[in-house]
């Protein structure tokens, strides 16, 4: 390919300013991004309701990278579940993480080997120093934020008497059921196609598209979305609930201590006991989340989806979901630890709608 057909043209990319931070008053720092927000009013039929933001163009096709991981467990998880019954449930929401190498991940991760038969040796994701921890240990595919993500699709392919060796290929079995899955869900016929950081293949969706998977994920299942699914889809949509149900139970094992979507998850970030459900997932380059359930402001829940172009910047994305959350009126409103001279000015303003709500 030549330099000509890998020239990005500037007027083509799809960020917005989100937030820029001023200092005496003169513009220093400009994040920008696409945000999304979706809102479902359940009195007309499901799944309908509205936008409440858009920034950015909230239509052009992100790669999911982690945030896809809750969906490609459940396309494996009827099989996983009758095949290996010892997996308990801190097990079961590893195999979704985004692993950071604490030691009690580390130590479910040696479980889950043993569970199923396999070893490090079986691994395909690339070696690496653990995320948090002790980094003077040698690297290894343990360490690596998907090694959970890559056992479990290591055992799926041993249930199924497969070839260890080919779970990363782009036509093996999980990946049809995962597109099949998707493709159910989302009314879709074709995804863009690549591989994610960590060798397995990933899949390119909207905000609009995410962030309404992930407010579908934190609600009951439908009834008639497993009854009018194809065959092969019906073990894996009963799964539905336990998904969501595992990421609000252990959201330290879904993230890890400190995290951004572990703590959305476990109340810290909005407030202790949150009085509504979360679920909440990082993904890699600036990509998170939110599926939140009926609440006292938005009686049918909110799907949200950031991505910054800026790429992982945790205590910025953390900025914008706050925001956004105190806007919605969902989180107090703290504001930002700034002096007079420094200060944050959102480019959105979502009060307007929480009143309406």
């Amino acid at each position: 390919m030549s330099q000509d057909e890998l020239t990005v043209n500037p007027a083509e990319l799809p960020w917005a300013p989100v937030y820029t931070t001023t200092r005496s008053g003169k513009p220093e720092l400009t994040q920008y991004g696409i945000v999304y927000v979706w809102s479902e009013d359940r009195k007309l039929y499901a799944n309908a309701g509205r936008s409440l933001l858009r920034i950015g163009d909230t239509r052009f096709s992100l790669w999911t990278r982690s945030l896809l991981k809750p969906f490609q467990l459940m396309a494996l998880l009827p099989t996983l579940l009758q095949t290996y019954p010892q997996l308990s449930d801190e097990h079961v929401a590893l195999l979704m993480a985004s692993q950071q190498g604490d030691a009690w991940q580390l130590e479910l991760l040696r479980d889950i080997m043993a569970v199923g038969g396999v070893s490090e040796a079986n691994l395909q994701c690339p070696a690496c120093a653990p995320m948090k921890g002790d980094k003077s240990q040698p690297p290894s595919p343990m360490n690596h934020p998907c090694c959970g993500k890559h056992l479990a699709h290591l055992l799926y392919m041993k249930a199924k008497g497969l070839p260890l060796d080919s779970y990363l290929q782009p036509d093996a079995e999980p990946y049809w059921l995962l597109k099949e899955l998707l493709g159910y869900l989302l009314n879709l016929d074709d995804f863009e196609q690549s591989a994610d950081g960590c060798g397995m293949p990933n899949v390119a969706l909207s905000a609009v598209e995410i962030a309404q998977l992930y407010h579908a994920l934190v609600m009951p299942v439908s009834r008639d979305l497993i009854r009018q699914c194809p065959d092969e889809l019906t073990e894996i949509l009963e799964q539905w609930n336990r998904i969501s149900e595992l990421m609000r139970a252990y959201p330290q094992l879904i993230g890890g201590e400190g995290r951004l979507d572990t703590r959305l998850m476990n109340g810290s970030l909005l407030q202790p006991e949150t009085p509504f459900p979360v679920i909440a997932k990082e993904g890699a380059d600036g990509l998170l989340c939110v599926g939140i359930g009926p609440n006292p402001v938005f009686a049918d829940g909110l799907g949200l989806c950031v991505k910054l172009a800026a790429g992982y910047e945790p205590k910025k994305l953390e900025a914008v979901i706050s925001a956004l959350l105190e806007q919605l009126g969902l989180k107090p409103e703290t504001g930002l630890d700034e002096s007079g001279i420094v200060q944050t000015h959102f480019h959105f303003n979502l009060r307007e709608a929480a009143v309406q709500a």
